[in-house]
């Protein structure tokens, strides 16, 4: 074993070894704690660009220089293969797309801040949305669970997909339709060749993928999303791990 790489969520700083996201008490970078753990070297990254460097090597990627990843889980993160090569911004904390101020709508975001894009395109939008609405009284195959006053779980949402359950549908459908909304000006502004979308929530496939295309063709430019493909995740819940693998080789080969 040459190396070990670890992804996790939130603010990384590859460069230092620091996540901002988890602490350990003490002023001293993650990175280096975990090599002291493993005795080995450590490589530590944010796991939705670790997802996107998975599929840019060995996923759905091919061959584009120009390449964004939508991690669409309980959150909702970024990666960025800008002209061949992994964009990590000044202090690596670039892709987060999910705090973008795109909602004038008063729901505070876990980051606190308020009318964040992730307020209505994430996992945490969908589960807000349908629970809200089973409180209105909407129908649902989880609705007796609600009466029992048991919690509802995101994973249970997704499952009711299965069962055409027309509430889940439309919790799913609103989600789609805000971040296709979001990718269209992702796609004026970087004018990818390949957009992919990853994460939890890609198991609804067309239940997500046709309003999200349906928002894109309505609000971006044709001239420029003509040349974007947009795509599920070929690594699935691989991602990131071999997104990590990845990452681990091209450093230590001194190749990102």
């Amino acid at each position: 074993i040459l190396a070990y790489g670890i992804n996790l969520t939130g603010r990384v700083n590859c460069e230092t070894g620091f996540s901002f996201s988890y602490f350990l008490g003490e002023e001293r970078p993650l990175a280096a704690t975990l090599e002291d753990m493993l005795d080995n070297t450590v490589f530590i990254d944010n796991d939705s660009r670790a997802m996107a460097y998975g599929e840019y090597i060995c996923g759905a990627g091919n061959g584009e220089r120009n390449m964004l990843f939508i991690n669409l889980s309980w959150g909702l993160g970024m990666g960025m293969i800008l002209d061949g090569k992994l964009s990590y911004g000044k202090s690596g904390f670039s892709g987060e797309i999910g705090h973008f101020p795109f909602k004038d709508n008063d729901i505070m975001c876990r980051c606190g801040k308020i009318g964040c894009l992730e307020t209505v395109a994430s996992g945490s939008a969908i589960h807000r949305f349908f629970t809200e609405r089973l409180k209105e009284g909407r129908a649902s195959v989880l609705r007796p669970k609600f009466e029992r006053h048991e919690e509802i779980t995101l994973d249970e949402i997704i499952d009711a997909l299965a069962e055409e359950d027309v509430l889940a549908i439309e919790a799913t459908e609103v989600t789609g339709r805000e971040l296709g909304r979001a990718i269209a000006g992702l796609i004026n502004i970087f004018n990818p060749e390949l957009v992919v979308i990853g994460g939890k929530l890609t198991v609804a496939k067309d239940y997500l993928m046709l309003p999200i295309m349906g928002a894109i063709n309505k609000y971006s430019l044709i001239i420029v999303s003509k040349d974007t493909t947009v795509k599920f995740s070929r690594l699935g819940s691989k991602g990131g791990a071999l997104g990590a693998c990845m990452l681990s080789r091209s450093k230590l080969l001194g190749l990102v």
